[in-house]
C-alpha cells in the first residue's frame, strides 16, 4: 500500500444546530476547549455538488490534544445542510492536510472518492470535500492552507493546551 499524499486525520467535524449549545456540551461534558468562533468564513470562490457556490455556514473549532474538533452550523445549501436536512447530526467528516491539492485529489478520486464542495480562499489556502462511499460518515476533507492559516491552527492547538476549562470561547 502507497502512502496517501496527505497527513493524518487531524480533525473531526461535527453538524450541529447551535453552535453555543455545541459549544457548552464540548466544553462542559467533554471538557475541550476554549472554541474558536467563525461566524462567517468568507471563500474567494466556492463550488457545491460541480456548481458555483457561496457557502453559508458558521464554525468553531478547538483542539483536544492534537485531534481539532470542529461545530458547523449551515446557513444555507452546502453538505452540511444536506446532513442535517437528512436528519443527522453528529460527525459529518473527517479531515487532513496537504502539501499539494492536485495530487491529493487525484489520489482520493483514484481511490473513488468524488469531489462534492470545496473552497479557495484569498491567502492561496483551498480545500476540498470528498464523498468517499463508505459508511457515516465517508466524507473527507482535504485542506491545503498556506502559513497564516496554519498559524492560527496552531495558536488555537496552544490554547486548547492551556486551557484552564474557565473560558468557553475566544470570537474573531
Amino acid at each position: 500500500m502507497t502512502k496517501p499524499p496527505h497527513g493524518p486525520i487531524n480533525q473531526n467535524a461535527f453538524i450541529v444546530t447551535d453552535v453555543e449549545a455545541g459549544i457548552d456540551y464540548w466544553t462542559r461534558t467533554m471538557r475541550v476547549g476554549p472554541f474558536f468562533k467563525f461566524p462567517k468564513i468568507i471563500f474567494a470562490e466556492a463550488d457545491y455538488r460541480g456548481r458555483r457556490h457561496t457557502p453559508d455556514f458558521e464554525a468553531a473549532i478547538a483542539y483536544s490534544g492534537e485531534l481539532m474538533i470542529e461545530l458547523i452550523k449551515p446557513n444555507g445549501p452546502s453538505i452540511f445542510k444536506e446532513f442535517l436536512d437528512a436528519g443527522r447530526k453528529g460527525v459529518q467528516h473527517f479531515a487532513v492536510f496537504a502539501d499539494d491539492l492536485a495530487v491529493a485529489a487525484a489520489a482520493i478520486e483514484a481511490r473513488g472518492g468524488k469531489r462534492v464542495q470545496g473552497g479557495s480562499f484569498a491567502d492561496g489556502s483551498a480545500i476540498a470535500y470528498f464523498d468517499m462511499g463508505g459508511p457515516e460518515p465517508s466524507i473527507l476533507e482535504v485542506a491545503c492552507l498556506k502559513s497564516g492559516p496554519l498559524a492560527l491552527f496552531g495558536a488555537i492547538r496552544a490554547a486548547g493546551a492551556a486551557w484552564d476549562g474557565t473560558s468557553r470561547t475566544v470570537s474573531f
